[in-house]
């Protein structure tokens, strides 16, 4: 590999080859679509993965170069593809260049409001007609056609007008080239995720609905229609009316290895920039990724950014913050469930979850199995096996890599940071601790139960038949709780969460990176308000547990410390009664 430039967010693919930036090869895309079989291609990937990019390459693969007379590029572009692999194919070489294309990219159209998203979308249609303009000049076109033509390209059609667009233009390419259109549309679902936040969902999901299944269902003029996105959207499902359009995903096998780079491909580039030293670095940071269920695939935008500044160190360079917010989203959806799935994936354990292939965004914040389908397609989890059992599939989840995992952590931490004044308590919290002053440490975690616990956060469900399935869901809870505390306010300590010690596992285990501070040690037990058991008695139930089991031994034998506290807890609805002992 000759080494070359490095371009930060450049997806037009001519210009990439042209101006001389490095280009890891994706070119046999065009070949995986072609035998895909299907009229109509969705291929999902998260944000940053190169998605704008390859939708440019097939573009300019396809397009007869008419198309881009008044983007003064009408001339052969063929020379873009003469030293990569598609060209290999003699096949394939023919076909370059022989299709009218439309190509449409919605990944600007996601404003605050339906109204300005709309616009966003007369505009990026308006200019894509624009483009095509030429056909104004011929006869191919009835009078007719051409005055609904100018509206949409001045901006004046109506939106049934807009909403069939897809189908129209490739008709009259259709008419114009004599030969069938590719239709290319990129981020079809940006749009659809920006209403779902902001809270005009129904408005665009029709819009989108009526447009493309005007343009891509039963379309005479239709060669191959190729969409990219986050997911497939499932709502009324969008593709539901399309003749078996084929789907690949996170989770599907084939064309795995054309999106995102390959973990040869990172190494060469790292070599290629004089960073070959700072692979084992790289990898842990930005490896990780599986799509499929064996393709090992590193986040470009990543790995691009840090190999162009490698001065800048290894960080975070990928974050989404409508994604984080869902993250947050997730996990107040259970607030049991979601913070201990959450912590399980920080503590590098396997979680197990059934995985949507068609996500309906208005149930992401009421099922969590939508939420959590959700967090894998953008990027935020990774497969790493599945389980069937007749009909019932499921998958093993885990954090992708560092990068993602300092997201999660800061979304936990965030999550009991909405205002100066609880990050002031929380701070006073965790200094208490410190100072073994046992009465403002439960005062002050009363004061932060009663404005973040709700009462169906700690309420029996009396429906359940096992109750010790009970018991665990409420200590899982508020272990969940005070673990998001203590990850907010503790800075010189590693948290240690339902790790082996002694004979057992304690909840929580703060160890000092210190070895002269001391360490501490949590253990909770709950009791329903209804319940008999008292605080009191609850609390010697976790003071007999912390010395039957021997934690305190195990801590300070395994991490070579000589110091440490004791803290048993019990909670009873909101009520809490702990003790601190030094040992």
């Amino acid at each position: 590999m000759k080494r070359k430039k490095l371009a930060i967010g450049l997806d037009n693919f001519k210009r990439l080859i042209d101006d001389g930036y490095m280009y890891i090869d994706k070119t046999l895309l065009v070949k995986d679509i072609v035998e895909s079989g299907s009229s109509v291609v969705l291929i999902t990937r998260p944000r940053r993965f190169g998605k704008t990019l390859n939708m440019s390459m097939l573009k300019y693969f396809y397009e007869i170069p008419k198309c881009r007379e008044f983007a003064f590029e009408n001339e052969d572009v063929s020379y873009l593809f003469n030293a990569l692999n598609i060209f290999e194919d003699d096949e394939y070489r023919k076909q370059q260049g022989k299709y009218p294309v439309i190509f449409i990219s919605l990944k600007g159209a996601k404003k605050t409001n339906w109204e300005d998203t709309y616009q966003n979308l007369v505009e990026i249609v308006s200019e894509e007609y624009k483009r095509h303009r030429y056909m104004l000049k011929s006869d191919s076109l009835s009078d007719e056609e051409k005055e609904r033509y100018e509206k949409i390209i001045n901006r004046k059609a109506t939106q049934v007008d807009y909403e069939g667009i897809i189908k129209d233009l490739s008709k009259y390419l259709e008419r114009y080239f004599e030969q069938k259109v590719m239709v290319l549309i990129d981020e079809y679902d940006t749009p659809i995720q920006a209403g779902y936040i902001n809270g005009y969902y129904e408005e665009i999901i029709n819009f989108m609905k009526s447009m493309l299944g005007k343009g891509l269902k039963g379309n005479d003029s239709l060669k191959q229609g190729v969409l990219t996105g986050i997911m497939k959207v499932a709502k009324e499902s969008i593709f539901s009316d399309f003749n078996n359009p084929r789907v690949y995903t996170v989770i599907t096998n084939d064309i795995s290895d054309k999106f995102g780079f390959l973990e040869e491909e990172v190494e060469e580039l790292l070599k290629q920039f004089g960073l070959g030293e700072k692979f084992k670095e790289v990898k842990m940071w930005y490896n990780g990724y599986q799509f499929g269920l064996g393709t090992t695939i590193y986040n470009p935008w990543s790995i691009i950014n840090y190999a162009v500044q490698p001065e800048m160190g290894l960080r975070p360079y990928w974050t989404n913050t409508s994604a984080n917010t869902v993250i947050k989203e997730v996990m107040q959806l259970d607030k049991v469930e979601g913070k201990k799935v959450v912590e399980d994936l920080l503590e590098g354990r396997l979680v197990e979850k059934t995985i949507q292939e068609n996500v309906i965004y208005e149930t992401i914040k009421t099922n969590p199995e939508s939420a959590w389908s959700f967090l894998l397609h953008a990027g935020y989890l990774k497969v790493t096996g599945k389980k069937q059992e007749k009909e019932n599939i499921t998958y093993n989840l885990a954090i992708p890599n560092l990068e993602v995992k300092i997201i999660y952590q800061s979304m936990l931490r965030d999550y009991f940071k909405e205002d100066f004044k609880i990050a002031t308590k929380i701070n006073d919290l965790i200094k208490s601790l410190i100072d073994q002053d046992e009465e403002t440490f439960t005062i002050l975690l009363e004061e932060l139960y009663l404005i973040y616990v709700s009462y169906n956060d700690t309420k029996t469900t009396h429906e359940r038949i096992d109750l010790s399935e009970e018991k665990e869901k409420h200590e899982n809870f508020h272990h969940g709780f005070i673990l998001g505390l203590l990850m907010f306010g503790i800075e010189h300590y590693e948290i240690k969460s339902n790790r082996e010690y002694g004979l057992g596992r304690p909840d929580i285990v703060l160890i000092p990176k210190d070895e002269t501070k001391q360490a501490y040690i949590f253990e909770f037990k709950w009791a329903s308000r209804k319940s008999k058991k008292t605080l009191e008695y609850l609390l010697k139930e976790a003071k007999n547990q912390i010395k039957e089991k021997r934690y305190t031994e195990g801590v300070l034998k395994t991490h070579n410390l000589s110091k440490v506290t004791e803290i048993p807890v019990g909670f009873k609805g909101k009520k809490i009664m702990m003790q601190i002992i030094s040992k």
